[in-house]
């Protein structure tokens, strides 16, 4: 395993890391380093006053706390997400059911048609019995 040197509040600090870490291991020193130069910018942090101890400290406190945003901006994306699929299965399901209604209604339709047309058929039948019955009377 390799070992990646740096320096942390300018502490040389030997790291060893797995190679597929590396790119990882880098930024997060760097992003390390970063805030706790930024920290130094504060008055009350860079008067010697405050430990490199406290320093760490507070900085993994901040880090611990972006980290558990992080991960509670993921559980709340993931019940999203669940959500989300659970609406999309109830929409899948309705449309299925818009669909089989839809079939049921152009089935009743068909029936309907065919009702009215054997309906036209009786009514023509009675009104030529009613027209054979009137001739049929007056002779």
């Amino acid at each position: 395993m390799p070992f990646y040197k740096t320096k942390i509040l300018n502490r040389e600090i030997s790291l060893e890391y797995d190679e597929k870490d590396e790119t990882k291991i880098i930024d997060s020193i760097n992003l390390i380093n970063e805030k706790i130069d930024n920290k130094l910018q504060i008055p009350k942090y860079s008067n010697g006053k405050i430990s490199d101890t406290i320093l760490l400290s507070l900085l993994s406190i901040e880090l611990q706390a972006e980290l558990l945003e992080k991960i509670n901006i993921q559980k709340n994306s993931e019940v999203k997400d669940a959500k989300y699929e659970e609406y999309i299965k109830y929409n899948l399901k309705l449309k299925d059911q818009i669909l089989k209604l839809e079939k049921e209604k152009k089935n009743l339709e068909n029936e309907k048609t065919e009702l009215d047309q054997e309906f036209y058929e009786i009514n023509k039948k009675v009104e030529d019995l009613i027209h054979i019955i009137k001739n049929s009377y007056y002779e």
